[in-house]
């Protein structure tokens, strides 16, 4: 019905009432084992065209359908404990007041993660974004802290040069919990993260 006044269709094919259809995905799957410094992940897609744009319209545009179907992708297509509690970056607040929700959690919700709300911010920092690979690392110093130690997985939207799942890896191990295993809707290919 909806559908019939605001009508959709996949951003990769045109393909009516879907946000990206499942063929446009499947043409988009990774499903790597990606690696940064100090960590190793498995990661969903590589982040350009097509989930660079959905990302976009999801984080700018408020184009909240798009939770639906990266995370139902995410699932069908990555194996991992939904036993565990799941860490995820918390937003900063000028980005939740512009958009009244973290991305990369929801769509871990709907991925099937179980989030945990162990780790906070403990203080606000600048956009990682035209930083490089230093630069992101000294933004982010010291920027999570986790309440309780447990065995956590890590999940995040994006992984560019890595320095958000490295502070909070750090976190972790400063509580003494244990970082079972990371992940990640999209990844950049290694030169694109400056390392």
């Amino acid at each position: 019905m909806l559908s019939t006044i605001f009508p959709i269709s996949c951003i990769g094919c045109s393909k009516l009432d879907e946000f990206v259809c499942h063929q446009c995905l499947a043409g988009e799957l990774i499903t790597e084992q990606g690696e940064r410094p100090g960590f190793r992940f498995k990661s969903g897609f590589h982040y350009d065209g097509l989930l660079a744009s959905a990302l976009g319209r999801l984080k700018n545009q408020n184009e909240y359908g798009y939770i639906n179907t990266l995370g139902q992708a995410f699932k069908n297509s990555v194996e991992f404990d939904p036993t565990l509690e799941t860490l995820v970056p918390p937003s900063t607040n000028a980005a939740f007041r512009k958009r009244g929700f973290n991305p990369a959690a929801d769509i871990a919700k709907k991925a099937g993660f179980r989030l945990s709300s162990k780790l906070r911010r403990v203080k606000q920092n600048d956009s990682q974004r035209n930083l490089d690979f230093r630069e992101r690392q000294l933004n982010i110093q010291n920027l999570f802290e986790l309440r309780e130690p447990a065995d956590f997985l890590i999940f995040d939207d994006v992984v560019t040069t890595g320095a958000t799942i490295r502070e909070i890896i750090r976190a972790v191990d400063d509580r003494g919990g244990r970082v079972a295993g990371v992940f990640a809707l999209c990844s950049t290919a290694p030169k694109g993260a400056n390392c």
